[in-house]
C-alpha cells in the first residue's frame, strides 16, 4: 500500500495525496505527490524535527559507521528498508540504546543495516559422500532458492537439502533471507539451476 499524506491538492481541491517519493534534507522533507481524485502531480517541501542516529552498515564483513538524520515522528522496524545515499538497507537492529523491534526516530540511538545494493554472500555447505566442502557464492538479494532443486556450479552438481534463514529452516527462501545452503552432491540432471556465474573460486 502506497503512502499517503494530507495536503489539498492545488487543482481539485482534494486532501488526501499519494506519495510518489521522498527525501529528507537539511531538516526539511521533499514530496513527490499525486492526487487520486484527479492525478496532479506536484512537489511538496514541508518542514520536519530530526534526530541524529548513528548507523552502521554491514557490508560482507566490512562494517562502515555513519551519522544521519532521521524524521522524529517515523516509526522504524527491524526488516524495514531504508535508503541512505542512494544505497538500499535492511534494518537488522534498533537500540534505543537497549534493543527493540521497533521505535520512533526520536528514541533511536543506533541502526544496525546490511546493505541491499550488493550481491549477498552466500555460503554453500556441499557434502560429497565422505566429506563436506564450503564455498561462497556472491547473488543478488532477491534470488530465490528451493529445496530439492538441483543448482550447478561449473562441472559439479548438487541437490539443495537445507535452507537454514534467519528464521529458522526453509523450503524457499530469498538469499537475502539465508544464513547458509546445505546440498549433496549429485549426478548431472537436465534440468538445474546454473550458479557459475556467481562463484569467484574462493
Amino acid at each position: 500500500m502506497s503512502e499517503k499524506i494530507y495536503f489539498k491538492c492545488e487543482n481539485c481541491g482534494f486532501e488526501e495525496q499519494e506519495v510518489l517519493k521522498k527525501k529528507i534534507y537539511n531538516k526539511s522533507s521533499y514530496y513527490l505527490v499525486r492526487c487520486p481524485n484527479c492525478g496532479a502531480v506536484r512537489e511538496i517541501a514541508d518542514k520536519v524535527k530530526l534526530n541524529q542516529a548513528k548507523l552502521i552498515i554491514s557490508r560482507y564483513d566490512i562494517s562502515e559507521s555513519k551519522v544521519i538524520n532521521i524524521p522524529e515522528d517515523e516509526t522504524y522496524k527491524v526488516g524495514d528498508t531504508i535508503e541512505i545515499d542512494g544505497e538500499k538497507i535492511e534494518i537488522t537492529k534498533i537500540e534505543t540504546p537497549k534493543p527493540v523491534k521497533s521505535a520512533l526516530g526520536n528514541d533511536i540511538k543506533v541502526i544496525w543495516g546490511k546493505s541491499l545494493s550488493i550481491p549477498k554472500k552466500l555460503g554453500i555447505s556441499i557434502n560429497d559422500r565422505s566429506k563436506t566442502y564450503g564455498i561462497y557464492i556472491y547473488v543478488p538479494n532477491d534470488f530465490e532458492f528451493e529445496v530439492d532443486k538441483v543448482y550447478r556450479i561449473n562441472d559439479g552438481f548438487f541437490r539443495l537439502k537445507k535452507i537454514k534463514t534467519e528464521k529458522g529452516d526453509a523450503k524457499k527462501a530469498k538469499a537475502k533471507d539465508i544464513k547458509r545452503l546445505y546440498g549433496d552432491v549429485t549426478r548431472p540432471v537436465r534440468n538445474y539451476v546454473d550458479l557459475s556465474k556467481f562463484y569467484k573460486g574462493e
